[in-house]
């Protein structure tokens, strides 16, 4: 969502729509969303789920919300990570200061001559706070530290009522991997890893695709995307599922996000509830069929 239209959106949520109880907050944000890519929406019955979406938003207050809260923090997660499958799979941090600190709640503890030419920002709530730095001395210093300065304002709870996102948030910097990555989600339930969405080209050609765990394309798709891309398995997919089990046991459901580079399987961020529970599943069916692997 660009920049103007997330601050509307947000001011929207926090200003206007919080004063809806949550059954009604989620049913208008699932409507907002599937007016958005012109599909017609059904009312969730949030106190009887039975689909994927209304299971999604019943989770948001049920559950270990001390545990989630930790793991959906990108820099509270590694520790988590390091002893499920090794430090080796965590992205490089980049000290932001002199102190060398690896996170700050700040911008006036960010030291901006620290940072290396090539380098990634990003807040550790929420998703799409991202700022990627292919060559240092194209970006305006200003602006990126304004950018970042609103963010860090940013409550991300207000976004979709995830009780997780609460709190201060924080700027991290990660060793660059690749300018233009795969990532690879895998949707996890119950500690069994079901299917992984990819996003293609995310800042070219974006395309969305998803694949069953013997890399058989699924028969469904989320915001109406097309179902026609197509992408080769990746020689370390059996590796990546295995990850994606071990960090997923014990949760009903959790995505699990993980990115290849050079042969490497790095951890991405766990995700409860993708894009907050609203996207729109298609075919209808499958939101039915998603939902009944959820057992609550």
């Amino acid at each position: 969502m660009p920049g103007k239209y997330r601050t509307l959106y947000y001011g929207l949520n926090k200003y206007v729509f919080s004063m809806l109880p949550d059954v009604l907050y989620h049913n208008l944000l699932g409507w907002i969303m599937h007016r958005r890519f012109g599909i017609k929406f059904s009312f969730m019955n949030i106190k009887n789920p039975c689909t994927f979406s209304e299971k999604l938003q019943w989770l948001k207050s049920h559950g270990d919300i001390r545990l989630k809260t930790m793991l959906a923090d990108k820099f509270d997660v590694r520790e988590f990570v390091k002893n499920k499958i090794g430090d080796e799979h965590l992205v490089e941090l980049l000290p932001l200061n002199k102190n060398l600190d690896l996170a700050i709640n700040s911008i006036d503890d960010l030291d901006w001559d620290s940072l290396p030419n090539q380098f990634v920002l990003k807040l550790t709530k929420g998703s799409g706070f991202n700022i990627i730095c292919g060559d240092k001395s194209k970006l305006d210093k200003d602006d990126i530290l304004k950018q970042l300065k609103g963010w860090l304002k940013i409550n991300n709870y207000y976004l979709s009522r995830e009780p997780q996102y609460r709190g201060n948030n924080k700027i991290i910097a990660e060793r660059l991997l690749k300018y233009n990555i795969t990532d690879y989600k895998f949707f996890c339930f119950d500690g069994k890893p079901e299917y992984v969405e990819l996003y293609i080209d995310r800042l070219g050609n974006h395309r969305k695709v998803f694949y069953d765990m013997n890399w058989k394309k699924a028969g469904f798709t989320t915001a109406g995307d097309s179902m026609d891309g197509e992408s080769p398995m990746p020689a370390v997919f059996s590796e990546m599922v295995e990850i994606a089990r071990k960090l997923s046991e014990g949760f009903t459901f959790v995505r699990v996000d993980l990115y290849e580079n050079e042969g490497k399987v790095y951890f991405g961020e766990m995700t409860f509830h993708p894009a907050g529970g609203y996207t729109p599943i298609t075919p209808k069916e499958w939101d039915y069929k998603l939902g009944n692997k959820i057992n609550i």
